[in-house]
């Protein structure tokens, strides 16, 4: 009797800025190993890793292929992987692709190291000891950063690959060209398919979302929250070209998987944190039209940044004054000045009240006085009544802005960042204020 055994095939860094894609590379490993007989057992997956990576060259994703196999082929298999990233993995112009196989046994050891590398910067040696410990099988090429990548795909957290993507691919000779979709018809996809899909049109700029612009095998990518529909959803594209094939991928996209609950005194660089505080002074508008504001939670402050292509929640942030509580998501970069958070999401909890300096009103009739000179009080135009000791007085004025959650524009969102439009549909079926914490391992 043949023995059948699951096995999770982790693969990464097959790409480089000049071209390739390793969900292509996934896809096409997939398509081989299941010629060989395997059979997959999930959609592949699509696991985007820390997105303040160094060594990233987009969108810093890792994937898996879920197989079942009988035990005596899975050598064929793990070799028909390694022709195909061979093949494909984009080696002459700087990556350096890693494979590794585990066992469905061996996978809990990989948990912790998974959602380190979502959060935090890892080193080589850490995955090669993995690898060496617990895999069936691994590989890697050149320094073999891909490995990395790869060891924390195949650990995986099932409970956070909650939304997909459904990749559609170009045929060979379309690589580098130009893309096309018509914009209308990516409306009209997304008002069909309100429910189940996102962040594939930018309302704010009027520009689509769905294709990438790099020389990659990609034509276009259609983000959602059930496998079933993304097809249909495809199907009522109108497209400049027809695509070679499409593959449906499981995702940790859309999940603020990546952010930590911090202080001002715990942040480090290359993380992404949630950090809650109350405004310093006033936001400035600087070069470029960028904002930036300060930020003390009593541990330290911060800066915050708000960069022009964040679109509207720019206008927000300028509305907030001195003492208001707010938290403040984003990604900590080093810069010169210290430590700064690049705003991604942002909740307004308190507002404070705003007074303003105003004329006082004639005590006679209620119309509001005029100065009658520096130093000589205020008097009445419409009554002739005159006080030559009134001064301006404070008047609560309107904060313009209310307490709630609000997002950067859809083309500035990163992968992880879950869109406000999920964030809703999660608080129907359940308690308040769901999926406004990070979810921790455990």
């Amino acid at each position: 009797m043949r023995r059948k055994m699951r096995v999770y095939i982790g693969i990464d860094d097959t790409d480089s800025p000049s071209g390739m894609c390793t969900t292509y590379v996934a896809a096409r490993a997939l398509k081989a190993v299941e010629e060989l007989g395997a059979r997959a057992i999930d959609c592949p997956w699509l696991v985007r890793l820390n997105p303040n990576c160094p060594h990233k060259t987009r969108g810093n994703a890792a994937l898996c292929l879920p197989i079942e196999v009988d035990r005596s082929e899975f050598p064929s298999v793990w070799e028909r992987v390694l022709e195909v990233v061979r093949e494909l993995a984009d080696v002459g112009n700087g990556a350096d692709p890693g494979v590794a196989a585990f066992s469905e046994e061996a996978r809990p050891h990989l948990l912790p190291f998974y959602y380190r590398t979502v959060r935090e910067i890892v080193e080589v040696e850490e995955a090669l000891e993995l690898a060496e410990r617990h895999a069936l099988a691994y590989w890697r090429h050149g320094e073999g950063r891909g490995i990395v990548g790869a060891v924390a795909a195949a650990g995986a957290d099932l409970d956070t690959l909650s939304t997909y993507e459904l990749l559609a691919y170009r045929r060979r000779e379309m690589w580098g060209k130009e893309r096309w979709v018509d914009p209308e018809s990516v409306i009209r996809m997304d008002y069909l398919f309100a429910d189940c899909t996102f962040d594939n049109f930018d309302y704010e700029k009027r520009e689509v979302r769905l294709t990438p612009h790099t020389p990659c095998p990609v034509l276009l990518g259609i983000r959602g929250t059930s496998p079933e529909v993304l097809p249909q959803a495809l199907s009522v594209l109108v497209l400049g070209e027809p695509y070679d094939f499409y593959q449906v991928f499981r995702t940790n996209q859309a999940t603020d998987l990546h952010y930590r609950p911090s202080s001002v005194s715990e942040l480090r660089p290359l993380t992404s944190a949630v950090v809650r505080g109350r405004v310093v002074g006033r936001p400035v508008v600087g070069p470029g039209g960028h904002v930036f504001f300060e930020l003390d939670d009593g541990t330290g402050r911060v800066t915050v940044a708000v960069y022009e292509p964040t679109g509207s929640v720019r206008k927000v942030v300028l509305k907030l004054v001195e003492g208001d509580l707010v938290e403040v998501y984003g990604a900590v970069k080093p810069k010169p000045q210290g430590l700064t958070l690049n705003l991604e999401k942002l909740r307004v909890i308190e507002l404070k009240p705003l007074f303003v300096p105003r004329a006082p009103r004639c005590p006679a009739c209620g119309r509001t006085m005029e100065s009658a000179g520096r130093g000589q009080g205020y008097r009445c135009d419409r009554c002739g009544y005159s006080d030559p000791r009134a001064q301006k007085v404070p008047v609560q004025v309107d904060r313009e802005v209310t307490p709630g959650i609000y997002e950067v524009a859809v083309s500035a969102r990163r992968h992880l960042v879950r869109p406000l439009r999920l964030e809703l549909s999660q608080r129907v079926t359940s308690s308040p204020g769901s999926g406004l914490r990070p979810r921790e391992e455990g």
